[in-house]
């Protein structure tokens, strides 16, 4: 059994040190008090003291080390709190009850008085060591419950924000395909509306390497990607898409990087569009939130990768609003509400 993985420090030296005499003084003083008028017997006290305390602090040190693996103070405060109260006082007991025999064997030669001190001290001994074990471990307990609770709180907030970290990340992909898909076409269709469209492509995407490591982003800076993709995107689809924006940018708005591009581009992806059948993708403010309505025409087998984006906007905007992202959808329209987010 080893007791010390590593060189005591300078705290548990003085712990051995001074808890052991502290100790043996109350006890003196409540079971035999006569016993300070004689230097002989304060010295008796004293080695007595370091007899039962040492070891006791010792093995309870160790013994709660073990425990700990098992029990820790956040998952089982309470249970750690009985097994801890219980173990020590039988440590304690049993090392009382040991040096006490020892004790009483050495000076048999006086036996009956010593009993008779021994005992009166023995129950004060023991009555002390339960009131500070008792005390010391419920300091413990909300010290150590305490702890553990901001610790974890510590480990759950990087954990979230790697999460946020990843999900942020999803969004650049997934506009480099459409684009280049689009692109794709128009090489093959007109090649100067291909030129065009890439020098307008560089600067969408030129924006998005800027603002990918921002947590939010100015709502006019936002709008102006907006206005570039729907440049892109008349390119593409012609008068049978329109996007409308009605938006006042003003100072201190704030939205989530990327969040309206991949609501326009959700839009795009589950409804057709057409000549017959035209899109429209409305970008509005209602009170404290941008609000991405289109009308609702939608295509068939097209996979359900809506609630993917949606759940990616709800997941980034939970990190930094206590405000929800609402949506909602009716036969005619579906329409995603993302709060305005204000900095401080």
């Amino acid at each position: 059994m080893k007791i010390w993985k590593s060189p005591p420090s300078t705290a548990a030296i003085l712990r051995y040190l001074l808890a052991p005499p502290i100790i043996g003084l109350f006890i003196t003083i409540f079971s035999y008090p006569s016993g300070f008028r004689s230097l002989g017997t304060m010295m008796y006290v004293l080695f007595y003291s370091y007899c039962i305390g040492i070891p006791s602090i010792a093995l309870i040190t160790y013994a709660e080390r073990k425990l700990d693996r098992h029990y820790p103070w956040l998952k089982s405060p309470f249970k750690k709190l009985f097994l801890t109260v219980v173990m020590e006082i039988i440590i304690v007991l049993l090392i009382v009850m040991i040096v006490q025999i020892a004790f009483l064997i050495i000076n048999k030669n006086d036996f009956n008085q010593l009993f008779k001190q021994f005992s009166a001290g023995f129950v004060w001994a023991i009555s002390i060591t339960v009131f500070g074990i008792a005390v010391a471990n419920g300091f413990l307990f909300f010290k150590n419950w305490k702890q553990s609770a901001i610790n974890e709180e510590i480990l759950k907030r990087e954990k979230l924000a790697i999460e946020y970290e990843a999900l942020r990340n999803q969004v650049n992909p997934h506009f480099l395909f459409n684009s280049l898909t689009a692109l794709t076409t128009l090489v093959h269709q007109d090649a100067d509306k291909a030129e065009a469209f890439i020098r307008k492509f560089s600067d969408v995407y030129r924006y998005i390497l800027e603002n990918r490591d921002q947590e939010i982003v100015s709502l006019g800076n936002e709008l102006i990607l907006i206005r570039n993709m729907a440049y892109l995107y008349h390119y593409r689809h012609g008068d049978n898409l329109r996007i409308k924006l009605d938006i006042d940018p003003a100072d201190n708005k704030y939205i989530l990087p990327m969040a309206l591009q991949m609501l326009l581009e959700n839009a795009l992806k589950h409804n057709i569009i057409s000549e017959v059948k035209p899109l429209t993708v409305k970008i509005f403010e209602d009170k404290d939130f941008v609000v991405v309505w289109n009308n609702l025409q939608l295509k068939n087998n097209v996979p359900d990768s809506n609630n993917v984006g949606l759940g990616n906007i709800r997941l980034r905007y939970s990190y930094l609003s206590e405000k929800p992202v609402i949506i909602d959808k009716t036969d005619r329209y579906f329409q995603v509400k993302i709060p305005i987010l204000k900095q401080t």
